[in-house]
Order: C-alpha cells, then sequence, then structure tokens
C-alpha cells in the first residue's frame, strides 16, 4: 500500500528558525514559543474580525444558527460552508507550523490528539462561542499544566502525574464540564425549539 512512498508513516524533522533560544532573567524562551505566542493571538483576531465585521462572516453566522432561514434570506449557504472548512484549514496549518517549530519534527498522525483537544477546549468554553473556545484552550492547558505538576506531589498518586497522564486529565476535565455544565463556560442554555 506504501509502494508509492515507502517512508510516509516516518516523522519529518521540521525546519527551525535560527537565532534562538532566549534567555531573559532566568527563563529560556525558543523560537517556536516566540512564533505560537505571536501566532495564536493574531490568528484569533482575525478570525474575531472576519466573523463579527465582514458579510461572509455573518453570513457564517447566520447558516451555523439556521441553515434553512439563512438561505431564504439570499446567503448562498454552500459557499459559506466551503469558506469556514478554507479558513479551518489556514488555521490549523498555523497551528502544525507552531506544532514543527516547538517539538522539530512532523508526521502524518500530529493532528488526531490535538483535534480531540480542540474539540475538548471548545466544549469547555461553550460550542459556537469563538471567545468560549479560545478560553477553553487557555483553561484547558493550565488544567494539563497543573495536573501533570502537582499530582505526582500526592502520596500515592505519583504515576498519575507523569506527562504521559496529561490527555488523560484533559479527557476527566471534559466528562466533568460534560456532567456539571454542558453549555460550556460562556455558553447559554438553549431552549429546546418545538
Amino acid at each position: 500500500m506504501w509502494a508509492w512512498y515507502p517512508h510516509a508513516k516516518s516523522a519529518r524533522t521540521f525546519p527551525q528558525i535560527d537565532g534562538g533560544p532566549f534567555h531573559i532573567g532566568g527563563v529560556t524562551i525558543q523560537t517556536g514559543d516566540i512564533f505560537l505566542f505571536c501566532a495564536a493571538p493574531i490568528s484569533m483576531a482575525v478570525l474575531a474580525w472576519f466573523v463579527m465585521k465582514t458579510r461572509t462572516g455573518r453570513g457564517m453566522q447566520a447558516t451555523a444558527q439556521d441553515p434553512d432561514t439563512a438561505k431564504l434570506m439570499g446567503i448562498n449557504t454552500d459557499r459559506i460552508i466551503v469558506v469556514a472548512f478554507a479558513l479551518g484549514a489556514a488555521f490549523a496549518a498555523v497551528g502544525g507550523v507552531a506544532y514543527g517549530l516547538k517539538y522539530g519534527q512532523i508526521d502524518f498522525k500530529m493532528g488526531f490528539i490535538l483535534g480531540l483537544k480542540a474539540f475538548t477546549a471548545a466544549v469547555l468554553g461553550g460550542i459556537g462561542n469563538i471567545y468560549g473556545a479560545m478560553i477553553g484552550g487557555v483553561v484547558l492547558g493550565i488544567a494539563e499544566t497543573l495536573a501533570t505538576a502537582y499530582i505526582a506531589d500526592i502520596p500515592g498518586m505519583d504515576q498519575f502525574g507523569s506527562q504521559s497522564w496529561a490527555d488523560v486529565w484533559a479527557f476527566i476535565l471534559l466528562i466533568l464540564v460534560l456532567l456539571f455544565r454542558p453549555q460550556g463556560l460562556l455558553g447559554e442554555r438553549v431552549a429546546d425549539r418545538a
């Protein structure tokens, strides 16, 4: 099956930006982290501007709320769906570059667990809320970091505090949110339509 590209499953080295790491006081900052800290807020601002201020963005909101009514209002919902997938691909590319710069290698399955965590962040923040998804991602990252850093200090729990358990704690957080606040942090309760 892989005869035409025999090394497709092996990881590839990602080109790195020269000039790092940078040492500021006692903190070491890698160039991949600098890219991430710059790209994330810029991407978020561009997406927020696009969705809130452009005609296509307002069409995306209308299509997400009620596609049939959006069609009746003259919105080409098929085109809107194509634009939404194209935007998703563009932001996934930014995420892929950030991942490659941070970890130094890429492979064909690197987006699987990140996609699951993105879904978890969206549910945590509130499905359909752009700012909620951003806050959900921050909360998820902080929860994973704190869980792996401090659970190992609890007597008898040292094996659950390793980095390999970070994904487990992320999904435990998802389950807790779905149990106790299914609409997410910034989501609103929506009444069922008759």
